[in-house]
């Protein structure tokens, strides 16, 4: 069985706000203006989080390795076409093989973001359980928490604290400025950098002993 570490970078879509219902105001408002003023912190808030909705987002960075087979890959998305190469890449290089997923977080997002926008881009991909208990793959968050029983930290975090170096310092929310001003590179060595780091702590816990 191979391993596949994998991360992903997302940002909002740009015709999310064609699809989502408008926010109401506070109920309590009477004055328009701060009806309109409501209505727009809502509004601003609600968009600052499109990127982490597996329905609003698009994925901008796809990056995996297998472990023992290769060098990490990372696939830049500069738009949908390309996004949908590269998860027609992934899915195949994955069914190519018995293949087990490794992520961090992934079970509540990478997985599913990665089904939903094969779904939305045509792209066939392969049944991924995304049950916690019975999951051939592994989500190194799920771990840590105990399976939700406790909080567990961020990647950067478990990196730090297990005394794991990385010269990275882009945070996943610093991905949508970044990419906007066009410095894709430095998503793409975030994403990478992401990858690596979950193989290590994964490693260090042993979980990739199968």
């Amino acid at each position: 069985m191979r391993l596949r570490i994998v991360d992903i970078e997302t940002i909002p879509h740009h015709e999310a706000d064609n699809w989502l219902e408008p926010v109401e105001p506070d109920a309590r408002l009477v004055d328009p203006v701060k009806i309109k003023a409501s209505i727009e912190s809502k509004t601003a808030d609600r968009n600052d989080k499109l990127g982490l909705d597996p329905d609003c987002c698009r994925i901008v960075a796809l990056g995996y390795v297998d472990v023992g087979h290769g060098d990490p890959i990372c696939a830049l998305c500069m738009d949908e076409e390309s996004e949908k190469f590269a998860l027609e890449r992934f899915w195949a290089t994955y069914k190519e093989h018995e293949t087990r997923l490794v992520t961090f977080y992934g079970f509540n997002f990478d997985l599913p973001v990665l089904l939903r926008r094969s779904m939305y881009l045509g792209v066939n991909a392969p049944p991924i359980s995304l049950d916690k208990y019975r999951s051939q793959h592994i989500d190194v968050w799920q771990r840590l928490s105990f399976n939700g029983v406790i909080k567990a930290h961020s990647l950067a975090f478990y990196g730090k604290r297990l005394g794991i170096g990385t010269l990275d310092k882009v945070d996943g929310a610093d991905v949508a400025g970044l990419w906007a001003a066009g410095e894709y590179e430095q998503v793409r060595e975030h994403c990478l950098s992401d990858v690596g780091l979950c193989h290590a702590v994964a490693n260090r816990l042993k979980l990739l002993e199968v």
